[in-house]
């Protein structure tokens, strides 16, 4: 073997080595920035759960408050509908009780009217 023939095989076998080496740390490399791209995606998806968490829990706080709100609202609007209709049978019942009283005021007044006792007669 010539001295260029080894040469050439030593910076040969040497670039291999160099491409192995390079391939190998670009490997690691690649399989670090996964772990760590891993671990990112891990982490967000943990934040994303707790917000989503925390945000549904004030959600279901705010339509319990709102729920809450109605049913007040609906048990003042009921009582307040009872009121008026208490005080509108009692006005009912006032009226009933004038009219009746007009009506026998009206038929006393008949019974008891002249022209009424001429034409009895």
């Amino acid at each position: 073997m010539t001295p260029e023939l080894i040469a050439i095989l030593a910076l040969g076998i040497t670039l291999i080595g160099l491409l192995i080496t390079s391939r190998r740390d670009a490997r690691a490399d690649n399989q670090a920035l996964r772990a760590e791209f891993r671990a990112d995606n891990q982490r967000l998806r943990e934040e994303v759960r707790a917000e989503n968490h925390a945000l549904r829990a004030e959600v279901q706080a705010g339509f319990q408050n709102l729920r809450e709100e109605v049913h007040a609202g609906n048990r003042a609007l009921r009582a307040e509908v009872h009121a008026d209709n208490q005080r509108l049978r009692q006005d009912v019942q006032a009226l009933t009780e004038r009219t009746a009283r007009l009506e026998g005021v009206v038929q006393g007044l008949a019974a008891t009217s002249p022209d009424r006792r001429d034409d009895d007669a």
